[in-house]
């Protein structure tokens, strides 16, 4: 009898249905449970019709029996990887982990084994664990740029800055258009502050973007760097989603009208992160008679009060940060949302092509990306950015994909409570009680060169002052330190604040005099920090969504003549904030004054006209 189910199968096989012929195969194994030879010949079937997992399985018993027979080995990786990789690609990163984990118990000497099981481990935030893994391939081949980059990618998440740089160096010379390790290692020289042959890497990075719409080039990185423009960056957003997603299946409609209007806020940042200093009481004072707040929480998952604020604020609550785009898209949908914002955009673990695919919901890009998130087939990848006059000016709204939402005050919101009583004093931060500070609590990526220079100059004008920065690694503070050495400034009078918790970071601004902002990256949500604390900051606007933040708040405050135009402006009001104190005391009674009927700094007047502009949406 089985004989004839193993004719039956084999006839099945050459007429191309492999279904068939594993389920005649199966009958005889039945029939004969001991028969390897019907076992390894089901295993070779369900891999030839990727049914991997069911194929290894196949090839772990036969192995069993015979463990020195290289090709059922062989065909049982195979099987492992495949479905490892399939694992991977549904976002099953625990089960993708195992597999791979599995393939090494056979294969100790193969690299991509060890490089596809980092890749995992990445994923599932094992960062120590994966960088061994790609160490061991890297011994095993040194010859492969996209495993010097995911090194390098590692390295950079644990810390190892410098040797970030040589891996992603060692990927370029290995593949010279490996286009995002090139931008990997001008960013991380940016977090360094190490200006060394910068504007090199800058200018060829907008050369890519414009002649080279293959190229990958991230948009949050390309953001902070100096030498792009706002057409640049909607060019680099546009060839970032149409190289990464190309699908709109369908005309979005509205759903069905419903007794309260659905409001979806995305963010992989629902955990201690700037976004809460912001976000948190929106969620708190949405009217809940007109709307049902939901979540979709795509965070690494951490343990902190923040975290469980926020979560508990939201009306519904959708973990999916180990679902993939297809099931987010599946469980959004079926909550029919109407209004679907996303809190992250371009930046760490974004899930952006969730957006465009939600059937009869509106999209909407806030916060958390300071630019344009793109057009793919000529569409908007979101259908709305949310914005002021300031942040977009008019003859601006041509470098957006997106429609946009305009706010009639500052964009960005706040918590309320912000300001705190400082239990500390100077001496507390070995700063000199009798110093004029300039504070700059941005991090190292932001501050540039050109920026440096200007701050350098005050220093150098008025020598009982002192540069009050925050601590981001230690090649920043070495490079700033021996920076200004080299330009005749005492390194000692640069001191370098280390992490507080949030309340007291808050309050440690009053300690300062004048908050120096950073261009072309502003201060975000730190500008809002420092003004909570009525500390006037000093800013200079470009012509970038991310260089025009900080002067959207000033704006906002009727705090005008604090946004500069060019650098000799910035010094020079600068100048006059230190000198006339006066004036400065003027500013800051005005700056609390305007703060006390802004919207900007009282979260339920916010959210009532943020309510109103998503009720014109429906």
């Amino acid at each position: 009898m089985s004989k004839i189910l193993i004719e039956e199968a084999e006839k099945y096989e050459r007429g191309g249905d492999l279904s068939k012929a594993i389920s005649s195969l199966k009958k005889a194994l039945q029939l004969e449970p001991e028969n390897y030879i019907i076992q390894l010949e089901l295993g070779n079937l369900c891999a030839s019709n990727k049914q991997f997992e069911e194929a290894a399985g196949y090839f772990r018993r036969c192995l069993y029996q015979f463990k020195d027979n290289v090709d059922i080995k062989n065909a049982l990786c195979f099987s492992l990887t495949s479905f490892g990789n399939e694992y991977y690609l549904e976002s099953k990163f625990k089960l993708s982990e195992a597999c791979f984990e599995e393939v090494l118990e056979y294969e100790k000497n193969n690299w991509v084994y060890y490089y596809n099981l980092a890749n995992t481990q990445d994923k599932l935030n094992k960062i120590s664990i994966a960088y061994e893994n790609y160490q061991k391939a890297i011994q095993l081949n040194p010859n492969d740029a996209d495993l010097w980059n995911n090194n390098g990618n590692a390295e950079r998440k644990l810390g190892y800055l410098d040797k970030s740089l040589i891996s992603y160096q060692n990927a370029l010379k290995i593949k010279p258009d490996l286009f995002h390790a090139l931008v990997h290692l001008a960013h991380q020289k940016q977090h360094m502050c190490n200006w060394y042959d910068i504007d090199k890497y800058f200018q060829k990075i907008c050369s890519i973007v414009n002649t080279n719409t293959e190229a990958l080039i991230s948009p949050f990185a390309f953001v902070a760097n100096p030498l792009s423009s706002a057409q640049d960056q909607l060019l680099c957003a546009n060839q970032w989603t149409q190289n990464h997603f190309k699908d709109r299946p369908f005309k979005k409609e509205k759903w069905r009208q419903k007794n309260k209007i659905r409001i979806g806020y995305l963010s992989s940042d629902f955990k201690l992160h700037p976004l809460y200093f912001l976000i948190r009481d929106v969620i708190k004072y949405h009217n809940r008679d007109i709307f049902d707040i939901y979540a979709y929480d795509a965070s690494p998952h951490e343990n902190t009060n923040e975290r469980k604020t926020l979560i508990s604020l939201f009306d519904c609550y959708r973990d999916i940060s180990s679902l993939n785009d297809e099931k987010a898209v599946n469980l959004i949908n079926n909550d029919e949302i109407d209004i679907f914002i996303d809190l992250t955009g371009y930046t760490n673990n974004s899930r952006a092509f969730i957006a465009p695919q939600l059937e009869n919901t509106t999209t909407i890009n806030w916060l958390g990306y300071p630019g344009t998130m793109g057009l793919t087939q000529e569409k908007p990848l979101y259908d709305y950015i949310l914005a002021d006059d300031f942040i977009i000016p008019k003859n601006d709204e041509k470098y957006y994909a997106e429609t946009i939402l305009r706010l009639p005050f500052a964009y960005q919101p706040n918590i309320e409570n912000r300001a705190h009583l400082n239990q500390k004093n100077r001496k507390d931060y070995g700063i000199p009680e009798d110093a004029f500070v300039y504070c700059a609590f941005n991090q190292s990526f932001k501050i540039t060169e050109f920026i440096f220079k200007a701050w350098l100059t005050l220093l150098e004008k008025y020598p009982k002052s002192i540069l009050w920065l925050t601590y981001s690694n230690a090649w920043a503070t070495s490079n700033l330190k021996d920076y200004a050495d080299k330009h005749g400034i005492n390194p000692e009078r640069i001191i370098f604040a280390t992490r507080a918790p949030n309340n007291e970071h808050i309050a440690r601004h009053a300690l300062a005099d004048v908050y120096l902002d950073t261009l072309p990256y502003n201060a975000h949500t730190s500008a809002s920090d420092a003004l909570s604390m009525n500390l006037p900051i000093v800013t200079l606007k470009g012509s970038t969504f991310a260089s025009r933040v900080a002067g959207s708040l000033l704006h906002s405050l009727n705090l005008d003549e604090l946004i500069t135009e060019d650098i000799e402006s910035y010094i020079n009001c600068a100048i006059r904030l230190t000198e006339d104190l006066k004036y400065r005391q003027n500013v800051i009674y005005r700056l609390n004054e305007a703060k006390r009927n802004s919207p900007v700094f009282h979260p339920q007047l916010f959210v009532k006209i943020l309510e109103s502009v998503y009720q014109n949406l429906i």
